[in-house]
């Protein structure tokens, strides 16, 4: 007698025959265009074709850290049938180069054939649906490069804004020394109203560029989610940290700036005191 099912193992076993075969076609595709990149960073310059080698060990390192699972039964258990094709994906697109991920995918082609009867070389995924789920993929991708971009952009301004603090920093530590050292009480006063307002310049841009590098955040966790739909969102902060490819923080740069700001504001207070006595 034939045991009847209510179909859900069934659908699952087919999402993933389609996700694993649209996973093998978009991986040849990023392994091409990974080295057709770093091809023409080294015909660029030397420069170039360091920063992209760096790069690409860091996303090589953080495609290990993704892959770890797949070595474990309790990861098989619980993986959604995006969560196996994107792993499958990723040891794909880094096997012609990393030892790791050539295991990685031969654990995956072995627990894909004792657990669903699955051979990766040849899934039986119905061609329509697999080309369907490639065009998903690539529209993802597009999107991610898009908020890449846009991340590259609100990172550039952060990294803008706080430079622009620093020189404002900067003068107003001129112009509190010169409300130090004048001799007349108009310009030490003068003087010192200007460092304040400096100082009120130089916070309101840091803190504008605290927000777009936190904006940038944000569009970095949404491109990666995009590249990787199925991964779990530990997995996406692995992949963001390992990305070298980025300057330090904007909110790096406050570390530098004096932590005491109430006290450099008591100089227009001060100078206010030594003009009354002056008058007196």
């Amino acid at each position: 007698m034939v045991e009847e099912t209510d179909g859900i193992e069934e659908a699952f076993e087919g999402q993933v025959r389609v996700l694993v075969t649209a996973a093998g076609q978009v991986a040849e595709r990023l392994a091409r265009e990974r080295e057709q990149a770093l091809r023409r960073a080294q015909a660029h310059s030397e420069r170039q074709a360091r920063q992209m080698r760096s790069r690409l060990d860091a996303e090589r390192h953080a495609a290990r850290a993704e892959l770890a699972g797949v070595y474990r039964n309790e990861w098989w258990d619980r993986a959604s049938p995006e969560q196996i094709g994107h792993a499958y994906q990723v040891a794909r697109a880094w096997a012609h180069e990393d030892p790791e991920a050539v295991r990685a995918e031969q654990r995956m082609r072995e627990e894909l054939r004792t657990r669903y009867g699955i051979d990766a070389d040849n899934t039986g995924a119905p061609a329509d649906a697999v080309q369907a789920a490639i065009e998903r993929a690539e529209r993802d991708r597009a999107d991610a490069g898009t908020e890449r971009t846009r991340e590259q952009t609100d990172r550039a301004e952060a990294h803008r804004l706080t430079q622009d603090a620093d020189r404002q920093d900067r003068l107003a530590e001129e112009a509190r020394s010169a409300a130090l050292l004048e001799p007349a009480p108009d310009e030490r006063l003068r003087a010192a109203r200007e460092a304040e307002q400096r100082e009120a310049t130089a916070d309101h841009l840091r803190s504008d560029g605290r927000a777009m590098y936190d904006t940038a955040e944000r569009r970095q966790v949404t491109a990666r989610q995009l590249e990787a739909k199925g991964i779990d969102p530990e997995l996406v902060a692995t992949r963001m940290r390992a990305d070298t490819s980025q300057g330090a923080p904007a909110t790096e740069a406050v570390k530098r700036v004096s932590t005491a700001p109430k006290a450099r504001r008591s100089t227009v207070r001060a100078a206010q005191r030594q003009r009354t006595g002056l008058d007196r």
